[in-house]
């Protein structure tokens, strides 16, 4: 009977104690505004729309990275905010096929605020940027022409400097243009012909970066 009495005695005690324990481990919690999650939780006095800009602007610092003056991580906030107003399936196809060939945020924005895809096909047209009668610029094209890649250059401008890639591998929905090309070549060296691996990475339908092995 004692030994009952004591676990009758301590259990509520516990039951206290893990209580208090987890209302501090809650009070104490913050999400990282790069975590994805930080929407809404408005703790200590932050409102969501506090939340939700901190978030944004972590994102266009990570992206624009050390060109992320001030100007342009407002001016990458508003494009993003832009893109996520896109509706159905037409604009945002529309969109992400011209958003490399758009040449910088601004244009992008104002792209984007056109008010149908109707004109924005139309100002595509106006800027040479159509597909059927798109020329890469002057740049481009010498690279292109001395089989050459750049950050910065289109799936197209790789596909007519370095040809058909060997195998593509798509991260996510493809219209984003979020890609990995490979290609492979028998090239000749010291102990004879071996196969050289050469990978190019896309983010958002441009060359962020390649590697050769």
């Amino acid at each position: 009977m004692e030994q009952t009495k004591v676990k009758m005695t301590i259990t509520p005690w516990l039951a206290v104690l893990a209580l208090a324990l987890l209302t501090m481990g809650c009070a104490g919690l913050q999400r990282s505004p790069s975590s994805g999650y930080a929407y809404g939780y408005g703790g200590s006095g932050v409102s969501a729309a506090d939340d939700r800009a901190a978030y944004e602007r972590e994102v266009a610092k990570h992206e624009l990275g050390v060109l992320g003056t001030e100007d342009a991580i407002q001016t990458r906030k508003l494009l993003k905010r832009y893109e996520s107003g896109l509706e159905g399936k037409s604009e945002r196809e529309q969109y992400y096929q011209a958003k490399p060939l758009l040449r910088s945020d601004a244009e992008r924005i104002r792209f984007l605020s056109m008010d149908s895809t109707g004109k924005r096909d139309q100002y595509l047209e106006s800027r040479g940027l159509a597909s059927e009668n798109f020329q890469h610029p002057p740049l481009v094209q010498q690279l292109v022409d001395e089989n050459d890649i750049a950050a910065g250059m289109t799936k197209q401008a790789v596909k007519d400097s370095w040809g058909v890639p060997d195998e593509v591998l798509v991260a996510g929905n493809p219209m984003y243009g979020n890609e990995q090309w490979t290609y492979r070549e028998q090239v000749t060296s010291s102990e004879g012909y071996m196969t050289e691996t050469r990978t190019v990475y896309f983010e958002g339908g441009i060359v962020t970066g390649w590697s050769t092995k």
